[in-house]
């Protein structure tokens, strides 16, 4: 199998010996408030919810290149493999263990409920339309952080302004025009990169102030269609 690194898929697949788990990347949490914000005012259904904050993850496909490259290459790896992975679901996922597992779950349960005696505020003033980025902060394998050092994974800035451009008539790409920069912080995020490897931070210094936060999880936008990649 070879597997995005996120949510179940990390219960499931052990990276390495059922099959491959590719690494993933997300905003950090307190850039999508204006995603749940749209959600919750009916603005956008949950699909588009989940399609605008979809756009903004992003996966290793170098490294899923060469998951499947290595797999295509060697019969015995396939095998090897599709065995452990027969193996697992036989002793971790057959009904009889299942159903162990779910009393041990109860039990904790009830130990967890028996040492709190009183039920904690949601930090969040609405825990059911949550910042997707907190929602689902315990998914990808990164969080993008303002210390991350991105490069261009074009040779220059003009060759990876011409593939967005043609990314971007894609109708599976620009849907999501809501949370996507526009060509000039474009630009200005390229320019930047142009000249070696920055860290995420700077290579925002050149938008103003108000929409730094936008363009900054707009990065993570950026590493999905593999213009910029990660050092």
């Amino acid at each position: 199998a070879v597997v995005s690194d996120w949510d179940g898929y990390k219960d499931t697949v052990r990276d390495g010996i059922d099959g491959f788990r590719i690494p993933t990347l997300m905003p950090q949490a307190g850039l999508g408030g204006d995603l749940a914000l749209r959600h919750a005012l009916e603005i956008d259904t949950y699909d588009m919810y989940c399609g605008h904050t979809c756009s903004l993850v992003a996966v290793d496909v170098p490294a899923a290149t060469d998951a499947f490259v290595r797999l295509f290459q060697s019969r015995e790896l396939r095998q090897q493999m599709g065995e452990a992975g027969r193996m697992r679901a036989q002793e971790v996922f057959d009904w009889k263990n299942v159903i162990a597992q779910y009393e041990a779950l109860w039990g904790q349960l009830d130990e967890l409920r028996a040492g709190h005696g009183s039920l904690q505020a949601s930090p969040h003033p609405w825990p059911a339309r949550l910042d997707p980025f907190h929602a689902f902060a315990a998914y990808p394998t990164h969080s993008l952080t303002p210390q991350a050092v991105l490069a261009l994974a074009d040779t220059d800035a003009d060759a990876a302004l011409n593939r967005i451009q043609a990314y971007r008539r894609l109708a599976m790409v620009d849907f999501a025009k809501q949370v996507l920069p526009s060509e000039t912080e474009i630009r200005v995020v390229l320019a930047t990169a142009a000249s070696g490897p920055k860290a995420a931070a700077e290579l925002i210094d050149g938008i103003p102030v108000e929409r730094r936060p936008f363009v900054f999880r707009c990065l993570a936008w950026l590493l999905k269609l593999g213009v910029l990649k990660l050092c």
